[in-house]
């Protein structure tokens, strides 16, 4: 091109050398009047001239117009043309967070940003490719025609409360404009790009920390870089009452206490404005109860409301707090709770003297959080080749007695029972009963007794090395803290050290003075905080116990204090965690090992003064720590979640059989549609988009009489309309391309976007090519007419 550039400046030069050619000389003439002449001539060589220089210029302009026109320059301009023929890649994100449905003009907000969308996808080109972002899911997005994203705007008929950030949604579009997907259309990726954002500005939208990573995926887009518009349909100062939040600690209680919930209102808008009364409703499902407190609120602050719900049912429950009066945010005038009132979870302690275990029994009923029923080997039974029951007497002496699926069972004890390996009128053993229910996520606790017969407990340990796939550890005889050397034992109640031989406790303090780090011991941390708890002040002692060599997939959860060297230390309780063997990364039992008697004859045989309740609780507090352990905390229980999270709920004990339905239903009873769960499946875990919806859901299994639920609620930041500043948007986006919209504006009167796309001169160039070649021929042939 330079070539030709070169080539026509030389030939600008070419009409110069034709008029020095063709130049015509006045003719001479003799004529009396000589001064009029001489007059004449001067003013018509001035007019020759001047026609001369015309022409002259007018075939230089034709020829550098012409070169010009073979070079085919484009203009760049500073504005994209979206109504030219050649398609736009557009990326359409829209907010749809729940801050979106605030109403003004009697319009959602995000009612008005599918307008505007709309509105945008008429003055694009047929055969442009589109790909619309929503903030409920944006990896959804797909490349589409013009006509199929219209359709998917038009199914944006309300916010999700589960919606991801505009910031999430951005990051997916500069993803979705590195390739460009157009089928129909050759080179797609160096088509002009536009990334359109339309939203309400509200600040829990923006995520200011991704700026910076969002820059970076804007700069690894293919030339043209696109260019931005953010479209803001939020409206200016709003007003907002709405109810935050919702709370309960701990969401499980016993039947015995109440429910206190603390449900928080704030009122958004100016500060000079008076006060609001709000009104909060509380309706239980299933109930056509409503409790109501008020509360005045001034704006720009919240206030706290107490529900204390009395007499509840065992079971789940789920509450619905409204306001009693709706306003124009229509997404926060509700919130949703779930809780349990729990009867106490149920543990069963297999014994070989039922009798033996009665302090165990009475320990957990005093607690209440747990009961224990306390049956034989032999009630423990295997039927229909893998189902196992647990047989005992009915109340009602004249009714049959009572059969229940072990995995009904918190939790599994075995209680001095002498030989787990002895048969009981069946081929199998306990531990062939036992062992299914741990590998399917059960728990076991292992409290030894003395064995059958006399002597250092050899059969017992007989009996329990047999299942050394679950033990913790092998048993090795019984200890004598009178046969060996304990270091002095010490405790805050005690004057005085005491001698080591007459029985020694547990080793909680490391050398720094710091509890043993193990979840089971964890409330000793807060009880030696206080200072005053008798289980730390007065720690029971062992005088008895096995000798157990640790099992190498097991940990030692405490030792005792029988020496100074830690390694030489023996465990007191051990645990070991146990996988199902088909899978290893599921289903995860529990088996923790005691190394002393907890049964009633182990005060006879002076093992420990566990039960001795002279000057401690720990007669009832080691039981219940035991227990809760493995069963888990109540406190750590969640039923309510932010919508667009995932929700962990349990299955039933021990798992459902392959293909079991769990049935979903979702606010107002609708059905959410069945989940088919997996072989031994111990957790239901959903993810979005199907916890994209606030409300209470329930879950059940028809076939194992089984029920839970959980709530979702939307963030309670979205309920702040507060708009984050342009200057934070346009750091990103571009200088002047966040544009505020008025009711009665057009977008295309105010989508000015700031970008530099060229524009093809060539035919316009073309046209004035040919237009000046025409208008050189009539003036020249104008001017070097002969006079007739």
């Amino acid at each position: 091109m330079n070539a030709i550039l070169i080539a026509g400046a030389a030939l600008v030069g070419l009409p110069i050398l034709l008029h020095l050619i063709m130049k015509q000389e006045p003719k001479r003439l003799n004529f009396p009047a000589f001064r009029f002449l001489t007059q004449k001539l001067k003013t018509n060589q001035r007019k020759l001239r001047l026609r001369h220089f015309i022409l002259l210029a007018m075939r230089m302009l034709l020829i550098a117009l012409f070169c010009l026109t073979l070079y085919q320059p484009s203009l760049r301009s500073d504005r994209l043309n979206i109504r030219g023929e050649q398609p736009v890649a557009a990326v359409l994100v829209i907010d749809n967070s729940p801050s979106m449905g605030y109403t003004a003009n009697d319009k959602t907000r995000l009612a008005e940003a599918c307008r505007r969308a709309r509105e945008l996808l008429d003055e694009l080109p047929d055969k442009s490719p589109i790909a619309v972002v929503t903030t409920d899911d944006p990896n959804a997005a797909i490349w589409e025609s013009v006509a199929d994203a219209r359709k998917r705007i038009e199914k944006l008929d309300k916010p999700q409360a589960g919606s991801a950030s505009v910031s999430a949604a951005l990051s997916h579009g500069y993803q979705l404009l590195t390739k460009i997907e157009a089928p129909d259309i050759e080179e797609a990726e160096k088509l002009p790009k536009l990334l359109a954002v339309f939203t309400d500005r509200a600040a829990a939208s923006w995520d200011a920390g991704q700026i910076e990573d969002l820059k970076k995926l804007r700069d690894k887009i293919p030339d043209p870089k696109p260019a931005h518009a953010v479209v803001d349909v939020g409206v200016e100062k709003p007003l907002n009452v709405g109810i935050l939040s919702a709370e309960m600690k701990p969401q499980v209680i016993s039947a015995n206490q109440p429910a206190t919930v603390t449900v928080t209102v704030a009122a958004s808008g100016p500060a000079e404005l008076p006060p609001v009364e709000v009104v909060v409703l509380a309706k239980f499902s299933g109930s056509p109860d409503v409790e109501r407190r008020r509360a005045v609120v001034p704006y720009g602050q919240s206030q706290a409301l107490t529900f204390d719900f009395k007499n509840l049912k065992p079971g789940l429950h789920q509450v619905v707090f409204s306001l009693d009066a709706a306003d124009k945010m229509m997404f926060d005038n509700s919130r949703f709770l779930t809780f349990k009132v729990g009867e106490a979870r149920r543990i069963l302690t297999i014994s070989d003297d039922p009798d033996s275990a009665a302090f165990w029994q009475i320990s957990h009923q005093s607690k209440g959080e747990f009961s224990c029923l306390v049956v034989k080997p032999d009630a423990v039974k295997m039927k229909d080749g893998n189902r196992v029951v647990v047989e005992y007497p009915n109340p009602d002496p004249k009714a049959k007695s009572l059969e229940e699926n072990i995995r009904a069972f918190e939790v599994v004890c075995l209680l001095g029972v002498a030989d787990p390996s002895e048969k009981h009128g069946t081929l199998d053993t306990l531990w062939d009963k036992l062992r299914p229910y741990v590998e399917a996520g059960g728990k076991l606790l292992i409290i030894p007794g003395d064995g059958p017969g006399p002597g250092d407990g050899k059969l017992m340990a007989d009996g329990y090395a047999v299942a050394k796939d679950l033990m913790p550890g092998a048993f090795k005889g019984v200890i004598s803290t009178r046969d060996i050397n304990p270091p002095p034992q010490s405790a805050p109640g005690w004057e005085t050290p005491r001698d080591g031989k007459a029985g020694v406790t547990w080793y909680l303090n490391d050398p720094e003075g710091r509890v043993v780090q193990h979840p089971m011991l964890k409330p000793f941390q807060g009880w030696e905080a206080k200072g005053n708890v008798d289980a730390v002040k007065n720690p029971r002692r062992a005088w008895k116990y096995w000798n157990v060599v640790k099992a190498p997939e097991a940990n030692v959860v405490v030792s005792y204090n029988d020496a100074e060297k830690p390694a030489d230390r023996h465990p007191a309780v051990l645990e070991r965690s146990i996988a199902d063997p088909k899978d290893p990364t599921k289903a995860k039992g529990r088996v923790v090992l005691l190394t002393t008697r907890m049964d009633m004859t182990s005060a006879n045989d002076q093992w420990n003064n566990y039960w001795d309740i002279t000057d401690s609780s720990w007669s009832v507090v080691f039981p219940w720590l035991l227990a809760r352990y493995l069963a888990g905390d109540t406190a750590d229980a969640n039923f309510n979640y932010l919508a667009g999270q995932t929700v962990v709920v349990p299955l039933p004990k021990g798992g459902v059989p392959r293909g079991t339905k769990v049935l979903i239903q979702g606010p107002g009873g609708a059905d959410i549609g069945p989940i088919e769960a997996g072989d031994k499946q111990t957790e239901l875990r959903l993810s979005p988009p199907r916890t994209n919806y606030a409300g209470n859901f329930k879950l059940s299994v028809p076939s194992v009489n089984w029920e839970d639920g959980y709530s979702l609620n939307s963030p309670a930041d979205e309920s702040t309309l507060d708009k984050v500043p342009s200057e934070g948007i346009e750091d990103l986006t571009g200088k002047d391309t966040v544009a505020p919209l008025g009711k009665d504006v057009k977008l295309a009167d105010i989508l000015k976007v700031i970008v530099d796309q060229p524009i093809d001169l060539f035919p316009w160039l073309l046209i004035a090519v040919l237009m000046l070649l025409a208008l050189e021929g009539v003036v020249a042939n104008r001017f070097y007419r002969r006079p007739k």
